[in-house]
């Protein structure tokens, strides 16, 4: 691990590997807990997918068992599902939604999107033949009516013109086979019923064969009424045929886009549902790698934290031995210190090997002085005996050259000032030799604190 010189450096060292931790983990924080929100709002969208499928599927069962033209509900939940299928799968800013980052969520709503493609076009198409075939149903009673009218028209013309008892019953049943027909095939337009087409179909069959026996049977050919009344229920007939067979038809073809349906929304549900279990697991793998990261900041918070405890240790040894050795000073004569006995260790921080160095030097220079102040004293009292031997010698002098009067007094004069310039010389270095002295009981009181 990186390791600072200097006290100052380990301290910002320290503080800025703990600010980054704090920092980091707020940060991931506060982004873990937006994606968080945006996550429950993306499930919450997906799972509402689910239940918009079924909604689809009731209203067009309940549209069909009603015989209903009341598309709102199945249009809105078609719209709603159709968006939020396009925002789940590009993404929506203003929704807060983003778009798939795993690329088995992009996969599945894919196939969703290509579920729905289907299903959604056959919704429409069975709207639209929904929409035909209300009307329609309303116009069969109208139909169903008229072609009553002209069977009967016809039993009565066969009455009036005393045919055989064989035609008047055909056509007697004819009256019978029309509203059954019409009775079967209303039922199974709501009911679906196989069975209630097939009866349909039967009584159709057997109308449809009776009507072309009587246009072509020259019995009633040659009674100008009845044969009348039976080609007018003959055209009607075969325009009657059409318009059932296309209501049937249309029928045929809205329950088969409804079964259709049915497999496609099994299909929807079930694969919008693993989507929402992949949203799910996607979401809980972030939880956990959030987890994760805040159990490795914790550990290097407490590795941070042990290591601040040793690097704060090994600063107090050393501003121990910093303090040790300044307080040695008192006891020890400087003058006999070394200078690398005052420095710290190598090893200790740069601000205290700098402070030793200053102190050294400055005991050093201090040493110097006094030794040289020492030397000057000694000097100048070798001097003083000098001056003091040589005005002796002088006066000795001046008795053997017998100078008397102002001549010798000038001497003395002299002699006298040359002895107190020496005199008030040693007093000055007396007096600087006790201001280093000063000065080096202040620096050993200074070195104590």
């Amino acid at each position: 691990m990186f390791k600072p010189s200097s006290i100052g450096k380990k301290l910002k060292f320290i503080g800025g590997l703990l600010s980054f931790i704090i920092i980091s983990i707020i940060i991931v924080t506060v982004y873990m807990n937006n994606k968080s929100k945006k996550d429950a709002r993306i499930i919450n969208i997906a799972g509402k997918q689910r239940m918009l499928s079924q909604k689809m599927s009731k209203e067009i069962f309940y549209i069909k068992l009603k015989n209903l033209v009341d598309f709102r509900e199945l249009d809105s939940a078609m719209d709603t599902f159709g968006e939020n299928l396009n925002d789940l799968r590009f993404g929506n800013a203003l929704k807060g939604i983003y778009a798939p980052q795993d690329r088995k969520i992009k996969e599945k709503l894919d196939e969703v999107a290509s579920i729905w493609e289907n299903f959604n076009a056959n919704i429409t198409h069975l709207k639209t033949l929904m929409k035909r075939a209300k009307p329609d149903i309303e116009t069969l009673i109208q139909k169903t009516t008229t072609i009553l009218q002209l069977s009967d028209r016809v039993v009565k013309e066969m009455v009036l013109a005393n045919m055989q008892g064989i035609y008047i019953d055909d056509s007697g049943r004819q009256r019978m086979l029309s509203q059954r027909m019409g009775l079967f095939l209303e039922r199974y337009l709501r009911t679906d019923s196989k069975e209630d087409y097939l009866n349909f179909m039967a009584a159709k069959k057997i109308y449809a064969t009776v009507i072309e026996r009587f246009v072509k049977d020259e019995a009633i050919k040659n009674i100008s009424d009845v044969f009348h009344s039976v080609k007018e229920c003959h055209e009607f007939w075969i325009e009657h045929d059409v318009y059932m067979m296309k209501l049937a038809k249309d029928e045929n073809e809205i329950n088969k886009i409804i079964s259709t349906i049915y497999q496609d929304n099994v299909k929807l549900l079930n694969t919008m549902d693993n989507a929402v279990w992949l949203y799910t697991d996607f979401s809980e793998s972030k939880n956990n790698l959030f987890v994760t990261f805040q159990y490795i900041a914790l550990l290097v918070v407490l590795i941070i934290i042990l290591y601040t405890f040793l690097m704060s240790k090994e600063i107090v040894t050393h501003l121990n031995d910093f303090i040790k050795r300044a307080r040695n000073l008192k006891n020890v004569d400087l003058n006999a210190l070394e200078k690398h006995e005052l420095l710290v260790d190598e090893d200790s921080e740069d601000e205290l090997k700098e402070a030793s160095g200053h102190i050294a030097t400055f005991i050093t220079k201090v040493n110097s002085a006094m030794s040289h102040s020492q030397e000057a004293i000694t000097k100048a009292e070798f001097a003083l005996k000098e001056l003091q031997f040589l005005s002796d010698d002088v006066e000795e002098a001046l008795k053997e050259l017998r100078v008397e009067g102002k001549q010798k007094s000038n001497f003395d004069k002299q002699v006298n000032a040359t002895e107190d310039i020496a005199i008030e010389s040693a007093e000055s270095l007396l007096h600087v030799k006790k201001m280093l002295e000063k000065l080096q009981s202040n620096l050993n009181a200074l070195m104590e604190k």
